[in-house]
């Protein structure tokens, strides 16, 4: 660590924070992720063996412009470890709540949401592509490095969207072809199949990108709700995909039907994110 200098705090979690910091050997600003273990022998080697997967599928998507990429790894001992990677600005949750706050409302248009999910989903394709599942995928975790007064970017602009936080990513191996399993994500955007138990694949993510879509396009409502995270996924497991016309109201029909197919509870049905990249918002 005692090449990077912290400029300030960018977010904290339970396992550790995320901190922007100046490397001082190049002058480059970088986001660095400090880890801590939890403690105990066994928390030790688990913590390790967290650290070396999340290092290791962020190595595998090193190189495209939708994936935040790795500039360095360190683990140090069984105690501690941090990640380098590239500084690739605000959060999207960060950027809706700035738009809110300066009277753009919170919804997204839907030609600014559409290149927002589009970006998203070219970062998913290539990891799935590399054998990397991502398994939280949510708007605190795609980075946004936009001018304020377009935040979501010109249509033929280079892409400066990237996905982030890596942290409960899995690596299913060369290609993509294995499978994860646990109870991992965020209750809100995670996919029916991931709550059943069992082994799921890369529609989990696309499932999470349909709630990310439909958050931006409403304005911030979620589509399966409670007051607990068990109700949550009582909800996302009932499913019953809703468009309430008071949020949705200046929605485009192809819009809808595209979410429908993103979070269709039936996985053989549900589109892969290379396939939502060949369809259109309308």
């Amino acid at each position: 660590m005692e090449h990077y200098e912290r400029l300030g705090k960018i977010a904290e979690g339970a396992s550790g924070a995320v901190y922007m910091a100046r490397d001082r050997r190049t002058g480059e600003t970088v986001a660095v992720k400090r880890l801590r273990a939890g403690g105990g022998s066994g928390d030790g080697e688990a913590f390790a063996a967290a650290f070396l997967r999340e290092a290791r599928c962020l190595e595998a998507c090193r190189g495209h412009p939708c994936l935040v990429e790795l500039r360095a790894a360190h683990l140090e001992g069984a105690g501690g470890a941090f990640l380098v990677m590239e500084y690739a600005g605000r959060s999207l949750a960060e950027v809706v709540r700035e738009r809110e706050a300066r009277g753009a409302g919170r919804a997204f248009p839907e030609a600014e949401a559409r290149r927002v999910v589009r970006r998203l989903l070219e970062g998913a394709a290539a990891m799935h592509a590399r054998g990397v599942l991502h398994r939280d995928l949510k708007p605190d975790n795609v980075l946004l490095d936009l001018d304020d007064d377009d935040p979501a970017g010109e249509e033929d602009a280079a892409p400066r969207v990237r996905l982030a936080d890596f942290g409960s990513a899995a690596w299913l191996g060369a290609g993509g072809r294995g499978a994860a399993e646990g109870l991992v994500g965020t209750p809100h955007y995670v996919a029916p199949e991931v709550v059943a138990g069992g082994e799921y694949g890369e529609k989990v993510d696309v499932w999470s990108a349909g709630v990310v879509a439909y958050a931006l396009l409403s304005g911030g409502a979620l589509p399966f709700c409670g007051e607990t995270p068990t109700e949550v996924f009582a909800a996302v497991l009932r499913g019953g995909l809703r468009f309430p016309p008071a949020l949705f109201a200046g929605v485009s029909p192809a819009a809808k039907d595209l979410m429908r197919r993103m979070m269709c509870r039936d996985v053989s049905r549900r589109l892969s994110a290379e396939q939502v990249l060949r369809k259109s918002f309308g």
